[in-house]
C-alpha cells in the first residue's frame, strides 16, 4: 500500500520522485519528441511539394512531441527558476487537446471530397505559439510548484476537450476510411494514443498531494503514462515511415 508523507510517496519501491521510474518517465517522455521531430520530418521531405494537405497533422504531431517535452524535461530543471519547469508542466497538459484538434483538422483536410478553407501555415504557427506562451502565463500565476487552484482546474478544461475531439476524429475518420485507409488509420492511431496519454497524465496529477492525496492514483497514473508515451512515440514514428508507402504509390 502506498501512501503520501508530506510530498513524498511511502512504501514505493523504485517511486516515482529520484528514482528508477523516474529515469524511465524521462526517457519514453523525451521518445515522443524525438519520433514527432523524425515523423514531421519525414513527411515533409516526402509531400513538401505536393498539393496534399499535410500543414495541420505535421503541426498536430509537434503539438503531441510538446507533451513528452514537458512532461520529461520540466523533471530535468532542478535548482534553477520554478518558470521554465511549470511552464513545462503546465506544456504537456495542452498538448493533448492541441495535438488531437490539428489532428482532426488535418484530417478534414486530407480527406475533403470539395476545396474547404484550410488553415494557413501561418494559423498554424500561432496555434503552437499560443500552445507554448499559455503555460508560461499559468506558471507566473502558480503561488505554489503545481499549485492546485491552476492545475486542477486546467487539468479538466485540457482533458475533457481531448476525449471530445478524439470521437469526432474517429467518427470522421469512419466516414473516411475506405477512400483514405493509410493515412486515415495512421492520423487515427496517433489521436487515440495521444487521447490515452493525456488521460493517463491526468489520472496522475489528479492522485497528487495538492489535488486529490491519492497515492496509489498517482503511481498508477504515472505507469500509465510510460506506457503510452511509448505507445504515442510509435504511432508518431508509424506515421511518418507509412507515408513512404504513400510516395511510391502515387
Amino acid at each position: 500500500m502506498v501512501y503520501f508523507e508530506g510530498n513524498l510517496l511511502i512504501d514505493q519501491v523504485q517511486g516515482h520522485h529520484n528514482m528508477l521510474e523516474q529515469l524511465v518517465h524521462n526517457c519514453v517522455g523525451l521518445l515522443v519528441v524525438i519520433t514527432s521531430i523524425i515523423g514531421v520530418l519525414i513527411i515533409y521531405k516526402n509531400f513538401r511539394g505536393s498539393k496534399i494537405a499535410w500543414p495541420a497533422i505535421m503541426a498536430g504531431m509537434v503539438a503531441a512531441g510538446f507533451i513528452g517535452l514537458g512532461d520529461s524535461v520540466e523533471h530535468l530543471l532542478p535548482g534553477v527558476s520554478p518558470l521554465p519547469s511549470e511552464s513545462l508542466h503546465y506544456l504537456f497538459m495542452i498538448g493533448g487537446p492541441v495535438a488531437v484538434f490539428l489532428l482532426y483538422m488535418g484530417l478534414r483536410e486530407y480527406t475533403a471530397t470539395t476545396e474547404i478553407k484550410t488553415l494557413s501555415g501561418f494559423k498554424l504557427l500561432l496555434i503552437l505559439l499560443a500552445t507554448i506562451l499559455i503555460p508560461i502565463a499559468l506558471a507566473t500565476q502558480a503561488h505554489q510548484r503545481s499549485d492546485p487552484h491552476i492545475e486542477g482546474p486546467f487539468l479538466l478544461v485540457t482533458s475533457i476537450p481531448t476525449v471530445i475531439l478524439a470521437l469526432l476524429l474517429l467518427i470522421k475518420a469512419k466516414s473516411s476510411f475506405e477512400e483514405h485507409s493509410t493515412v486515415v488509420l495512421n492520423i487515427s492511431f496517433v489521436a487515440v494514443a495521444v487521447t490515452l496519454l493525456t488521460l493517463s497524465l491526468f489520472i496522475g496529477r489528479m492522485g497528487d498531494t495538492g489535488l486529490l492525496n491519492n497515492a496509489e492514483m498517482y503511481v498508477y497514473g504515472h505507469a500509465l503514462g510510460d506506457i503510452f508515451h511509448a505507445v504515442t512515440a510509435t504511432t508518431l514514428l508509424t506515421f511518418g515511415i507509412s507515408t513512404e508507402g504513400l510516395v511510391r504509390s502515387m
